[in-house]
Order: structure tokens, then sequence, then C-alpha cells
């Protein structure tokens, strides 16, 4: 909950870092690659043939994103690296399901459609969340940040970040106009 010059404002804190790494990393993908961290132990995944297929014809797309992944044989890939907001503890998965997402928008996706997609989707999963605590600092750092957003009212998935009632609309439920 904080306050303006014009009321009270509520802030979904979810919602809004959320639109902060959504924005973060579509301006990564604009300027080229999006970063990646190196994992400390490669992990192979292995697919189906249709699958490793349709993946090794998209291997640039997610290496766009930030997801380091090579052909390893006929089947398999060696995931070496992940974006690094990508928070999870068990990265072969988390490549699978970005793969269902692959598979599923189908094979004439536009990569940069397909960007905005996933990265929609990875940063819901790793934004803080609304119960979380944040301290004066974070919080503030988190204000800053939504405020330089070119979309700084809505989550990528459409939620309002922010909530404001005016001092009127306050004063009118408290029973205090005249």
């Amino acid at each position: 909950m904080l306050e303006s010059d014009r009321g009270l404002v509520l802030m979904d804190q979810h919602a809004a870092h959320e639109r902060i790494l959504y924005e973060q990393m579509l301006r990564r993908l604009e300027q080229g690659d999006a970063p990646s961290q190196r994992l400390l132990l490669p992990e192979t995944v292995e697919l189906s043939p249709r699958d490793a297929q349709f993946l090794r014809e998209h291997l640039p797309v997610l290496g766009r994103l930030g997801v380091g992944l090579g052909e390893f044989g006929e089947r398999t890939f060696l995931l070496d690296a992940l974006p690094p907001f990508v928070k999870v503890s068990d990265a072969r998965r988390f490549v699978l399901e970005l793969i269902d997402e692959l598979v599923a928008a189908g094979r004439e996706v536009n990569s940069f459609r397909l960007g905005e997609q996933t990265v929609a989707k990875t940063v819901c999963r790793h934004a803080v969340k609304a119960n979380d605590p944040l301290a004066g600092p974070e919080l503030e750092n988190l204000l800053n940040d939504l405020r330089n957003c070119a979309m700084p009212y809505t989550c990528p998935h459409g939620r309002p970040t922010l909530i404001e009632m005016n001092y009127r609309e306050l004063e009118k439920k408290f029973g205090r106009t005249q």
C-alpha cells in the first residue's frame, strides 16, 4: 500500500515484478540475444525423433531466449545455460516445458511472438510472489523499475499492477463528503 499526491495506491508486487522482468527481457531480445548463465552441471535432454527434429529447427529461437541447448546426438541435446532470471531446481524439466510450448505454438511460429509468450510465462513463475515480504529498499527498487516500464499499469497477462483511489473516493467511502 502506497500513498501518492492524489490518494491511496495499492500495488500488486507480483504483477509489477512480472511487468518489469517482461520488459527487461523483451529489450534484451530486441537488442539481439538474451543473457545466459552457464549451468554448473550441464544436463542431457532426450526427445522423441519428431520433437528432436522440431527442436533442431528452433535452436536459434531458444538461443535468443538465453537457453543454451546444442545437439549432443541424434535425439539428445545438451543443456548448458539458462537466462539468469530463471531460478529452477530442475533445469531439464523447465526446458522440456519450454519445448512443449514451442511444439504447441506450431511450425509457423513467429519467433519474436513466441519469445514474448515464453517470456511472459517464464517471468510469471520467477517474479516475487504476492505475499513475499519486501524490505524498504526492495520495494523502492520495484517502484523505480516499474516507473521506467513502457506499460507500467498491467502485467504481461493484462492484470493491473496498480489500483489508485483518489482522496475524494476515500472520503466518500468514509462518509466524509459534503
